[in-house]
């Protein structure tokens, strides 16, 4: 009986870090990372240059200070996502070794496995989640073109 209160310490623990693992590969597939392997232009709320070029009746000099806007600000939102992620990295490090004190070896290299599961599967639904064409451009976009 003395054993138990530590699975239960353990299991809870584990189950944290596989929350925190899912949520991390969730953030980083659908909100971060790069669609279809192209850096947006601009926020996916935000309508496209051509669209607002044509809406909007704007001029090619209008058109071309608004095209180095989005550009200039591909960096910022770059940059973000590489410290999202690595914020994001850094934490799931953190719980893992603060996980592996409380583990045996054997508990650990199990452990390990689960995760490196998990992430496999993870990766699986994103790619499944790409070819279902849930990444498609808008309808009012083009093949070729992303926001």
């Amino acid at each position: 009986m003395k054993g138990r209160p530590t699975l239960w310490l353990v299991a809870a623990l584990v189950l944290v870090f596989l929350a925190g693992a899912v949520s991390g590969v969730f953030l980083d597939r659908s909100v971060l990372s790069r669609r279809g392997g192209e850096a947006r232009r601009s926020p996916s709320h935000f309508p496209s240059l051509e669209i607002m070029a044509r809406e909007l009746n704007l001029s090619a000099g209008q058109q071309a200070r608004i095209k180095e806007i989005f550009e200039r600000n591909e960096v910022r939102f770059r940059e973000l996502r590489g410290d999202i992620r690595k914020h994001l990295d850094d934490i799931r490090n953190q719980l893992k070794d603060e996980i592996d004190k409380v583990l045996t070896p054997e508990q650990i290299k199990k452990l390990q496995k689960m995760i490196e599961r998990h992430m496999d599967s993870a990766r699986r639904d994103s790619n499944q989640h790409h070819r279902d064409g849930r990444n498609r451009p808008p309808v009012d976009q083009k093949e070729g073109e992303r926001q």
